[in-house]
């Protein structure tokens, strides 16, 4: 007699998900050990209920976008504010030198 695999609803539907979002069906079932069969009867059973899965995740990718050129854009601020913070160190450091020179007894 054949074991049966039993499976949470929620994962046969992130599974489906998975399949939907352009994977196939063999690579995604030999992902999770699984047969290809079994997954295919999966996504025919559960296609119309992850509509609200795929939206979620296509808004939580275009979250990632997002968020992700704002994070580039606030490093491009961050060594834009080093560059010139160096420069002045290294200004700083000018003056000082030349201070030295004109007053030794200076600090």
């Amino acid at each position: 007699m054949k074991r049966r695999f039993r499976c949470p609803v929620q994962t046969k539907k992130e599974l489906v998900v998975e399949v939907l979002a352009g994977y196939r069906v063999e690579v995604v079932a030999r992902q999770h050990g699984i047969a290809p069969r079994t997954l295919s009867n999966w996504v025919r059973q559960y296609q119309d209920e992850v509509d609200d899965l795929m939206a979620k995740r296509k808004n939580d990718v275009e979250q990632l976008k997002q968020d992700a050129t704002r994070l580039h854009e606030i490093e491009k601020k961050y060594n834009d504010a080093m560059k010139i913070i160096g420069e002045k160190e290294l200004e700083i450091n000018v003056l000082r030198d030349l201070v030295k020179k004109k007053y030794p007894d200076w600090k």
